[in-house]
């Protein structure tokens, strides 16, 4: 089955398909800007305002509160729903990934349609790509309303997540969200990509890596990963 049948059949279970979302408020800009007269030979269109810059500093650490309100605008499936249809090999090279990895990983390039690219193992001075426990997801057009709010989705459902994927921590935005390993990686700064404005950095406490055997759906893997 393709990726976007199962990203339909998912989308009415979950009732979350988060290019629904996107695709909303693009039609509502869309249509806001249909109400905005043409500049006439008297009036000239305003220029397009420059995005905020970065907040001075290095990656901070969300409080408690912050990482529930992310986490919380997340809609997640009750435990009754079952979803019976394998998740497929996506946009993610899952080569060198743990299997909590990749289970996240095809569950975001199965929900989240307009993610073309997650990358996962890469060497590193940190153990987490290295050792196949992180993805970082590219948010297209992250500079817009639109790319901000995708990443704030992704963000929020790895964190509600986080029990399920064994999610160590998320940073997106200048920002690490600990999940239940505590969270306590630091990163170096000073552009978009090390202060985490361009992708979400997702880290799994990984469970093992791969023996071939593994079957992933949106709410449970076979064999089950060990605790």
């Amino acid at each position: 089955m393709s990726r976007g049948k199962i990203a339909r059949y998912v989308g009415r279970g979950l009732a979350i398909v988060a290019s629904l979302t996107v695709s909303a408020a693009l039609i509502y800009a869309q249509s806001s800007n249909d109400t905005v007269p043409k500049p006439t030979e008297t009036t000239k269109a305003a220029p397009p305002a420059a995005p905020p810059p970065p907040p001075a500093g290095g990656v901070r650490i969300a409080d408690p509160a912050e990482v529930a309100a992310l986490a919380a605008n997340v809609p997640m499936p009750s435990e009754g729903q079952q979803f019976t249809f394998p998740l497929p090999t996506g946009v993610t090279p899952e080569s060198g990934l743990q299997v909590k990895t990749i289970w996240a990983a095809r569950t975001i390039g199965v929900l989240f349609q307009e993610i073309k690219t997650i990358y996962g193992y890469r060497q590193d001075p940190l153990r987490w790509h290295p050792e196949g426990l992180a993805i970082d997801v590219m948010i297209p057009d992250y500079h817009s309303e639109a790319g901000i709010l995708l990443g704030d989705q992704v963000a929020g459902y790895a964190l509600a997540n986080a029990k399920r994927w064994g999610v160590n921590h998320v940073i997106w935005r200048q920002k690490i969200y600990p999940g239940v390993g505590g969270g306590n990686w630091t990163s170096d700064y000073g552009n978009e990509t090390a202060n985490h404005y361009d992708h979400v950095h997702i880290a799994t406490d990984g469970g093992g890596y791969p023996t071939g055997r593994e079957t992933y759906f949106i709410t449970s893997m076979t064999p089950a990963p060990p605790d």
